[in-house]
């Protein structure tokens, strides 16, 4: 009854327009006033708990890194290199390249809004001057930030580690290959859907007047882009090596980009690092808030037996476990219509890896399906972060790329559906590396 309650306030709350940190807030409040069992302190206690962790601190630096990365040009410098690399060879080049780009670019900022961001505002204009149709840049731009949640290194990563208690650095391992693989099936479906749609568009010279061979631009886009290519290296190298933990690689990250901005391409000046911090902080705010917030709603379901009324529900209709994984997947796609996906992963976290663990799923496999399925929330409508990013700058409704967007997605889920199926694809790198 309580869990009825708890979910009947917060959707109610959504329907009247309340933004979703202050409706699992609000929904937790009114939970704890009518119910005799809960005591007042859980409020203050919880609250503070779910953003009191060292490993959390390794959000802001990430955020800060990928601003100043932007900030000082590595991102273009990304995007020129992904532009060499692949533009010219393909008849949706700048797909490619946009895809390609985030994988770059998701192994410095690790965070979804930030690759979709960056990359789209470089991205959608080029694709829409190219000939590209509005709702196709958009979507390939929307669904390809998802590669920055898989790639290490990960803000959700680290969130999932953190309220589940396993390990980030395996965790960053186990998003290695599935973030490949959602590339690859990006790019099938962005060249099918292409030549569909009559697309043409090579990059037939990426600076247009050059006239330099291709393997001197080959080489003089890769020396432009390197530092930012290191970067990812010494991340994941620290954390896997055990030389540092994700809060320090954080720091790393944020010394290597202001050292690389500063004083290798000089276009940062104290100014512009200003601005980037004050954009961190921003950041930093509405996802801790949603973090706290959520601990709060998320404690709830655990003191209310959460995870055993949901198994307890899905065993009425099949003793297969795969069955239990798949409806468990279908609840996590279908909230993701309506919920953030930080939200959505820190209120049910830690719920569903005890039903993993009942169930007998790895802990690292299991983890890394949850986040790649809760991914797909950012670029579904109406709450789609990642898709409302992208229309934003190309100035379309968000209704027009429902239809295309509705490709890319599907392609996503079904690659979701193989590799519950697949664990060895999520846990080879880690047990290599691990010795797991």
């Amino acid at each position: 009854m309580t869990i009825a309650l708890l979910f009947a306030c917060f959707f109610g709350l959504l329907a009247f327009g309340m933004p979703i940190a202050f409706a699992v807030g609000v929904a937790s409040l009114i939970i704890i006033a009518i119910d005799p069992t809960m005591i007042a302190y859980i409020v203050t206690s919880k609250f503070f708990a779910g953003i009191d962790s060292f490993t959390l601190l390794a959000i802001p630096f990430f955020i800060f890194a990928g601003e100043l990365c932007t900030a000082s040009g590595l991102t273009a410098r990304i995007v020129r290199f992904a532009n060499v690399l692949v533009g010219r060879f393909f008849k949706v080049g700048l797909a490619y390249v946009n895809i390609l780009s985030s994988m770059l670019f998701a192994g410095v900022s690790g965070s979804i809004t930030a690759d979709s961001a960056a990359m789209g505002s470089l991205l959608i204009p080029s694709m829409k001057k190219e000939g590209y149709d509005a709702d196709y840049a958009v979507a390939v731009t929307a669904t390809s930030g998802t590669i920055g949640a898989l790639i290490p290194p990960s803000i959700l990563m680290v969130l999932y580690g953190s309220l589940t208690n396993l390990s980030v650095g395996q965790l960053f391992l186990g998003g290695i290959i599935p973030g490949f693989i959602f590339a690859v099936t990006l790019m099938i479906v962005a060249t099918l859907l292409g030549r569909a749609r009559g697309y043409d568009f090579r990059v037939s010279d990426v600076d247009d007047v050059s006239g330099e061979p291709y393997w001197k631009e080959l080489l003089v886009s890769f020396r432009d882009a390197s530092i930012a290519l290191i970067i990812p290296v010494i991340i994941v190298g620290g954390i896997v090596g055990g030389f540092a933990t994700p809060t320090e690689a954080g720091v790393l990250a944020v010394a290597c980009a202001a050292i690389a901005g500063m004083f290798f391409y000089r276009t940062l000046d104290w100014t512009t690092i200003y601005e980037a911090s004050f954009r961190t902080a921003i950041l930093t705010s509405v996802v801790m808030a949603i973090i706290a917030f959520s601990t709060l709603f998320s404690d709830i379901l655990t003191r209310n037996d959460f995870q055993n009324w949901l198994l307890g529900n899905i065993e009425l209709i099949s003793n297969n476990r795969y069955v239990h994984l798949s409806l468990i997947l279908l609840l996590m796609f279908v909230l993701g219509f309506v919920l953030d996906v930080t939200a959505m992963l820190i209120m049910f976290a830690a719920p569903l890896s005890a039903i993993g663990l009942t169930l007998g799923f790895d802990p690292i496999h299991y983890g890394v399906i949850i986040v790649m399925v809760s991914l797909l929330g950012a670029c579904t409508p109406p709450v789609g972060t990642l898709l409302l990013i992208g229309c934003s700058i190309a100035g379309i409704p968000l209704t027009r790329v429902v239809g295309t967007v509705a490709w890319f997605v599907g392609a996503q889920l079904l690659v979701c559906i193989f590799l519950m199926f697949v664990p060895e694809a999520i846990t080879f790198v880690p047990n290599l590396v691990f010795g797991r």
